[in-house]
């Protein structure tokens, strides 16, 4: 037993290396890190330590030394292998629960949780809200998210069956909810066709017939020879003359046409007429340059020779020599 105040003696590596070349010392330590040198007794480093000082500075134990640091970083690699190994068995269990999990819970949601237990509608009061839910074709019940829902299919069925509806739009609303918000045409014509009315959309979209001339701010057309009329379709000429129709309609609605116009004729696609403000005819000629025709008619109208409050007829088909005459008597209505 050491005597009283006798201080215990540290193991000091310096005295083992003393002597050492720098490769040599290099070496030992490499091989006390592998022997995990550290955590062993004073006792057992000092052994350690002669067998592997002994081991680097001696010829027969440079093989045995290259074999040892060979030997354990061989082991120490392994275990690095193990190690990463398992880790990426976690990672992958992770991933492969958590996605049945979400598989799992996806297909509860879906199966019995997001299913339709109302259909509503707004946007067009003209129509049975009932009525339109039966031919969008959505039934109670049905999986609110279900690809078999086609928003295009739900939308053409409504606008083919109810001519008023321009634009249908299907909102799936989570939980139980499909909103169809309708967007409304608009009558902005009316036309004589096959000895009754019809009225029209601004694209010449055939919104209703009726037996006698409707009451509103409606523009009078004058339309061609119509092969066919459909509620709910487009007009289709007899010759191929819409886009000429479509031109002219798009001109009188502007808004610095629409108020004052009173009647549209695009009987004869090469002299397309307009009756304006209750006071002038308008000949145009084809539809080409519509809008510098119209603008060069607002100056003619400004001139003297319609002051007072004179009608007459403007004629604009050439646009490099307009020309006006002044006629109180002009049909307006023809």
């Amino acid at each position: 037993m050491a005597a009283r105040g006798e201080r215990k003696r540290k193991f000091n590596i310096a005295a083992y290396t003393e002597g050492l070349t720098p490769d040599e010392k290099a070496k030992l330590y490499k091989l006390l890190r592998q022997t995990k040198f550290r955590k062993k007794s004073d006792a057992a480093k000092e052994r350690e330590i002669v067998r592997l000082v002994g081991i680097v500075t001696s010829n027969s134990g440079r093989r045995e030394y290259e074999d040892v640091f060979a030997h354990n970083v061989t082991v120490t690699n392994k275990h690095e292998k193990r190690r990463r190994f398992k880790a990426r068995w976690k990672l992958y269990t992770f991933f492969i629960v958590g996605g049945a999990v979400l598989l799992l819970a996806g297909y509860l949601l879906y199966s019995y949780v997001l299913v339709i237990d109302r259909v509503t509608v707004t946007g067009c009061e003209r129509y049975y809200d009932g009525d339109i839910i039966e031919a969008s074709g959505i039934r109670i019940g049905e999986k609110l998210l279900s690809p078999a829902i086609d928003e295009d299919d739900v939308s053409r069925a409504i606008i083919n069956r109810f001519s008023y509806v321009k634009e249908v739009r299907v909102h799936r609303r989570i939980p139980d909810t499909i909103e169809l918000e309708l967007v409304s045409e608009e009558p902005v014509f009316v036309s004589e066709l096959y000895d009754m009315y019809v009225l029209l959309s601004r694209d010449m979209r055939v919104l209703e017939f009726r037996r006698t001339e409707p009451d509103g701010d409606y523009i009078k057309l004058k339309l061609p020879r119509i092969r066919e009329a459909v509620e709910g379709r487009e007009i289709v000429p007899e010759d191929d003359v819409i886009d000429v129709i479509k031109t002219a309609a798009a001109a009188v609605l502007s808004e610095s046409m629409r108020d004052r116009t009173t009647l549209l004729d695009v009987s004869d696609r090469f002299n397309v007429c307009i009756a304006y403000g209750g006071r002038f005819r308008l000949e145009l000629g084809n539809v080409s340059d519509i809008e510098i025709k119209l603008t060069l008619a607002f100056e003619i109208m400004k001139s003297e020779n319609f002051a007072g409050g004179n009608k007459g007829t403007i004629y604009l088909s050439d646009i490099g020599m307009p020309s006006a005459i002044v006629d109180n008597e002009v049909d307006l209505d023809w």
